[in-house]
């Protein structure tokens, strides 16, 4: 191994080849010796120093300097604008956001309305009750003695699925009328689907 080629080599120190050439190079060794003490100079030197800092002004003069001698000044000056963009960008969603959620409501013309027919009939003890489904945590049909009202509405079908009855996917928005049994507290105890 010659002198180039040790030097090229040198984080490879641990290798017998580059420990044989400084065995045998005294102008190596002597250069190698220098750069360990060098390095030892420079550890005693970190250690025995506290933390120090550069003060600001310092700190941007030198920036500053830096930025003059590459010429990365001037991109430095056009991209200031760049948080100020942003933060007025931020205020136009608020308030764009603030003015669609404070404008008067106006009501949706997109459907139109459904006719419901609301029918209200005073059924006597006696009445037939064939074909009322009991509602969940309600009595059931209410006892001969109480005064029944029968509401007729207009519901989703698939109010039906809430009561254990198939309906299609495809017809689940059709309205489809129902009599309601509503005791004389106004629960309602038993629903009978017409269609």
């Amino acid at each position: 191994m010659n002198c180039q080629e040790f030097w090229k080599t040198i984080p490879e120190l641990g290798d017998f080849e580059g420990r044989l050439h400084l065995m045998e190079c005294l102008p190596c060794a002597a250069r190698m010796n220098r750069h360990r003490e060098l390095e030892a100079g420079f550890r005693a030197v970190a250690a025995g120093c506290r933390r120090m800092e550069a003060p600001p002004r310092v700190e941007a003069r030198l920036r500053a300097a830096f930025r003059r001698q590459t010429g990365s000044e001037s991109i430095a000056k056009s991209r200031r604008w760049i948080p100020v963009a942003t933060w007025a960008a931020a205020f136009a969603a608020v308030f764009a956001l603030a003015a669609f959620l404070v404008r008067p409501r106006q009501p949706e013309a997109a459907r139109p309305p459904v006719q419901r027919t609301i029918e209200l009939a005073m059924l006597q003890p006696q009445a037939d009750y064939d074909g009322f489904i009991p509602l969940p945590n309600s009595a059931g049909v209410a006892a001969d003695e109480d005064d029944m009202n029968l509401v007729r509405v207009e519901v989703p079908r698939s109010a039906m699925i809430a009561l254990g009855l198939d309906v299609s996917a495809d017809r689940a928005q059709e309205l489809v009328q129902a009599d309601v049994l509503l005791g004389s507290n106004g629960i309602a105890c038993a629903v009978r689907f017409v269609d």
